[in-house]
């Protein structure tokens, strides 16, 4: 009995570990925000420095990047691999889907969002119109109203850049938040599938959601890394878990034998 008590207190001070580990402050709220909806009435400004609501660009679905143009770290990377995918993936930009990427630094310029623009498209190598990827900047407010509606989470590193973690979010025609394809390296056939499902206004779970658990944001070195504590934690507990059932069920059979030898 002192043993199983113990295997118990184990599994609680596992349990409450795994728990303590979770992101609070930066990353993607992908559980919280999956199937709910952005506001198509958000005005944006594009790299032409016309102003737009979300509803007079969105016609199709859209794969949205929030990043910000002089970022040195993940969001060169990012939209790096997301022409990459563009390129790779058997959908047509256009047809299937557009692309829409837009800084959260409200101090950017739409001349800057042009420039990247200009840096994106032509590395391309399929043909594409460049009106179906959208560069655009805001302000602060509306800036606030976008991140908070998708769960994008970052903060000011208190110099001039910020603290964030990667992703790619589908949004439908309406505005619905269909899928999340999460850090900065991309699968083709999961692009596809995220553009497919949410042509058709299918929320799904990101099929990297596995990887998302098992390596978190690193701000210092502004990458992904291999969550060690959180995965050894995890099979502790998991181990544990197995191994008082399988003591639990060895004593209730021992107790059966002895009362049948009675």
């Amino acid at each position: 009995m002192i043993n199983y008590l113990y295997i118990v207190i184990v599994l609680i001070l596992v349990s409450a570990n795994i728990k303590a580990d979770t992101p609070l402050e930066i990353g993607i709220e992908h559980d919280k925000k999956l199937g709910k909806f952005v506001d198509l009435n958000l005005e944006f400004t594009d790299s032409d420095g016309n102003k737009k609501k979300l509803k007079d660009i969105i016609s199709k679905p859209t794969v949205l990047s929030l990043v910000y143009y002089h970022c040195p770290g993940i969001c060169s990377p990012l939209l790096t691999n997301l022409a990459k995918v563009i390129d790779e993936a058997k959908v047509e930009p256009g047809k299937d889907y557009q692309v829409l990427t837009i800084s959260f630094d409200p101090r950017e310029t739409p001349e800057l969002a042009k420039k990247w623009k200009k840096n994106y498209i032509s590395s391309l190598e399929r043909p594409f119109n460049e009106d179906f990827w959208t560069f655009m900047v805001g302000d602060s407010l509306n800036i606030a109203k976008i991140t908070d509606q998708v769960g994008f989470r970052y903060k000011s590193d208190g110099k001039e850049d910020f603290i964030h973690a990667g992703a790619l979010i589908v949004l439908g025609i309406d505005g619905k938040i269909n899928r999340y394809l999460l850090g900065t390296e991309y699968l083709p056939f999961d692009f596809k599938m995220a553009v497919i499902e949410s042509s058709k206004g299918i929320s799904a779970p990101p099929i990297s959601r596995l990887l998302a658990y098992c390596y978190s944001y690193d701000p210092q070195g502004k990458k992904y890394v291999f969550n060690l504590t959180k995965v050894a934690g995890t099979i502790i507990f998991l181990g544990a878990g197995i191994f008082l059932a399988v003591l639990i069920i060895k004593g209730r059979k021992k107790t059966n034998k002895g009362e049948l030898n009675v």
